[in-house]
């Protein structure tokens, strides 16, 4: 089965939209303490601050893509704010328990993988 290449890049491209902005909404409605606590913990200065400025990496980049407008920078933006919330959230060295370990140390792996996605968006 062949898709049409128009169609196939505006599925992915709405399909990271939902990840991203869905992720967003609830992260920034729901769950603001619990990530900045996080944030303190791991020592980056700033915490409110930088935690905001990861929600609107995450919010503008998805609504660029969502409306296919200037949808290379929008993606440049959340490969920033992968990497940024990776390098964060994901530090499976210091986790003790083997099994969430080996989860952090996956999702590593799964944004790697988005971040591919967003490269070839930004290709596109």
């Amino acid at each position: 089965m062949t898709l049409d290449p128009a169609l196939a890049e505006a599925i992915g491209r709405y399909l990271l939209v939902v990840l991203y902005l869905g992720t967003a909404l609830i992260n920034s409605s729901s769950k603001v303490k619990q990530h900045q606590d996080r944030i303190v913990a791991a020592g980056i200065p700033a915490a409110g601050a930088v935690l905001w400025f990861g929600f609107a990496l995450q919010y503008a980049g998805s609504l660029m893509l969502l409306f296919d407008w200037h949808k290379d920078i929008g993606a440049m933006l959340l490969i920033v704010f992968t990497i940024a919330a990776t390098a964060i959230f994901h530090r499976y060295w210091e986790v003790e328990d083997p099994l969430r370990r080996h989860m952090h140390f996956s999702f590593i792996f799964s944004n790697i993988g988005l971040c591919g996605a967003l490269v070839i968006l930004m290709a596109g």
